[in-house]
């Protein structure tokens, strides 16, 4: 069982301070109708995969993997993520995406937090493959 405690994001080999993230891949199905058929037939079409992160932001002090993530989405340039899974790396999520948003957000009794929106732009590896 994988949990919490063990999950990460790397982005570009930096690994970002992360609480929680989330990988949702997808793929669409195609209706075909047929002259005199009951029923239609329905074939795989593309597949798609989206992600979302939540974490700490740090910016400066060494830890720019947070001021990276704005340049790449500014430039629309695609980045390597790593959605791991244990502590060892060895079971992980892997593609390369674009960057659809970023949040920072900052309250007076809180840290720094950091939201990411990320939409595949290639295949996921997923950890059985």
């Amino acid at each position: 069982m994988y949990t919490g405690l063990t999950g990460k994001i790397k982005i570009d080999g930096e690994v970002a301070y992360i609480s929680n993230w989330s990988v949702d891949t997808s793929r669409e199905i195609i209706e075909v109708a047929e002259l005199g058929k009951p029923y239609k037939k329905k074939v795989a079409g593309s597949a798609s995969w989206s992600a979302s992160a939540d974490g700490t932001v740090v910016f400066g002090s060494g830890a720019d993997s947070h001021s990276k993530l704005f340049v790449a989405m500014n430039s629309g340039e695609p980045v390597e993520c790593e959605f791991i899974l244990n502590e060892n790396a060895s079971v992980k999520f892997t593609g390369k995406a674009l960057i659809e948003s970023l949040s920072v957000d900052l309250s007076a009794e809180d840290k720094g937090n950091i939201s990411i929106a990320l939409s595949g732009i290639d295949a996921l590896t997923h950890p059985t493959a």
